[in-house]
């Protein structure tokens, strides 16, 4: 392999580090190769070039190390999975790397090294890598699972020498697309001819979307037993439990931080020693999760607003409100992040036992709500404030709206859901959302009666309301495409028609390029679209 044919991003914030990696990429023939001493250089080279490779150091300074940039730029979609990432760390940061679950780098190289070291493990991990460019060029952004499960077929079909990491894309994919029982038989088949914790806890995910979450449980355990560093298996162990035994989730994710402390596993465990009344250990986590990062790339308004809430129920109240005043301190001013601050401020004042400062608080969330288009938990943070407030029909009302329109993101309702719980209204509050997502599924299938009926238009009506009105819910704007695709093919090609449905389905694969009916939509699409209508692009 030439690495000469390569381009290269070297990040590292000790500029004679940079200097001496910098020589050695050379010596091994890697010429081109930019580089950034900070994350802030790195995502602005990222934005204007595509890299080959990336070689990063652990340690970047400032209260930020090369894992949280990798979690980062792959979350934000900024790295393709054809990018070759190197790490480079010492004893201290080794932990954190070699552990790291979900955002691994492809390889990890301990200080001190030489040219010739660097050199080996860069063509073994960029050889790997064009191995399986048939597979990554169909995912990332826009994962087509089609076409990449049919390109692991064909590498496992050609007895590819990346064979099991080829089963181990392949799994994930099949776990995406809903396909439970045929990952179950995949991860069987490997475990069978060797023990690997990442089958393990893909056999047990599948468990889990196949019904069997008690045998899941078992498996998971045991795997920790074997495998007591792999983090994938308490983050499933935990994320299991969450729904049946919160004290229980909140001890698994306590040994993982044994394992890694990571800031993502400080706020998963925060939220759930909030869950669990724990208040005390909820503001540690939380305050880790805020001292942590002094780039600000990392901060989030929901780590400021559950360190209030966590000082606040301990009658912490000057804490909790310095807790709300860093929040509009360290991140950028916008509209809601002023009604976030407000409706926790209000709950603080609340707290506190000054009721005009509270309700003076609530007034400004409330305005930005009705004025401005806000995020799930900002909305779900005004409907706490009113809970708090005594105003328990506008809470209900902001509620209502959040679930209907994730009505089958199970994250959500569970936020919806302890939201009820924090006013202390548990059982009403299952009952309500139980009986919204009710409402929902009534609407689409009075929907799909009415179009079976004959009665299309009123329909379309019906579904083109809902699906404007709610933007995140896959299953209404897919059947609002669907009812328009029905019209096209009974009247002829309209392409207004056709447009509108072309934005449904987009709209749902937004919501959820997941959903198990998406596919359908699509084809549906793409058999009654005419050659000049607008393709669709999911």
């Amino acid at each position: 392999m030439q690495l000469s044919e390569k381009f290269g991003l070297l990040i590292d914030d000790i500029a004679a580090m940079r200097t001496t990696v910098r020589i050695q990429l050379a010596s091994i023939g890697l010429e081109k190769c930019d580089q950034a001493r900070d994350i802030k250089e790195a995502i602005e080279k990222l934005n204007l070039k595509h890299y080959d490779l990336i070689v990063c150091d652990y340690n970047l300074g400032k209260g930020a190390d090369g894992q949280q940039f990798l979690e980062l730029v792959r979350r934000k979609q900024l790295l393709p999975m054809t990018t070759a990432f190197l790490m480079i760390t010492g004893e201290t940061g080794y932990q954190q790397v070699s552990t790291a679950a979900e955002y691994s780098p492809d390889d990890y190289l301990l200080k001190p090294f030489t040219a010739e070291t660097l050199g080996t493990r860069l063509v073994r991990i960029i050889e790997k890598k064009e191995a399986l460019q048939p597979i990554y060029q169909h995912m990332g952004a826009k994962t087509d699972h089609a076409k990449a499960l049919a390109a692991c077929d064909d590498l496992l079909a050609k007895k590819s020498r990346y064979s099991l990491e080829v089963l181990r894309i392949k799994g994930d994919l099949l776990l995406a697309k809903g396909r439970a029982s045929e990952a179950l038989a995949l991860y069987d088949d490997i475990l069978k001819e060797r023990s690997t914790p990442w089958a393990e806890v893909g056999k047990a995910q599948a468990l889990i979307a196949y019904g069997n979450p008690d045998e899941a449980r078992i498996l998971l355990e045991q795997t920790l037993v074997a495998y007591p560093n792999y983090l994938a298996g308490y983050d499933s162990l935990a994320n299991l439990l969450v729904k049946t035994d919160k004290l229980a989730a909140q001890q698994v994710v306590e040994q993982a931080l044994h394992v890694a402390m990571t800031t993502q596993r400080q706020r998963d465990l925060g939220a759930l020693a909030i869950s669990n009344k724990d208040f005390s250990r909820a503001e540690e986590a939380y305050r880790y999760a805020v001292d942590r990062d002094r780039t600000g790339f990392f901060k989030s308004a929901d780590d400021y607003a559950a360190l209030a809430r966590s000082c606040f129920e301990q009658d912490k109240i000057p804490e909790a409100l310095n807790a709300a005043k860093d929040m509009a301190q360290h991140l950028p001013r916008t509209p809601e992040l002023a009604a976030r601050q407000a409706a926790v401020e209000c709950q603080v004042h609340i707290r506190a036992g000054d009721e005009k400062a509270a309700k003076a608080a609530l007034a400004k969330a409330q305005a930005a709500q009705k004025s401005s288009k806000l995020d799930v938990n900002t909305m779900l943070e005004i409907a706490q404030a009113c809970f708090a407030a005594g105003e328990p029909d506008e809470a209900k009302k902001i509620i209502q709206d959040v679930a209907e329109d994730h009505q089958e993101n199970e994250l959500v309702i569970e936020a919806a859901r302890g939201v009820f719980e924090a006013a202390g209204l548990d059982e009403e509050g299952a009952e309500f959302l139980d009986n919204t997502r009710k409402n929902m599924i009534r609407l689409n299938n009075d929907a799909v009666a009415l179009a079976k009926s004959g009665e299309l238009d009123k329909a379309i009506t019906m579904l083109v309301e809902a699906a404007d009105r709610l933007p995140n819910n896959a299953q209404v704007a897919i059947n609002a495409a669907q009812a328009l695709l029905m019209r096209v093919q009974q009247q002829g090609v309209d392409m207004t028609q056709l447009g509108q449905a072309h934005r449904y389905i987009t709209q749902a694969y937004r919501a959820n390029p997941a959903h198990p009916k998406l596919e359908g939509a699509v084809a549906y699409y793409r058999k009654i679209a005419p050659p000049g209508a607008r393709q669709l692009e999911v």
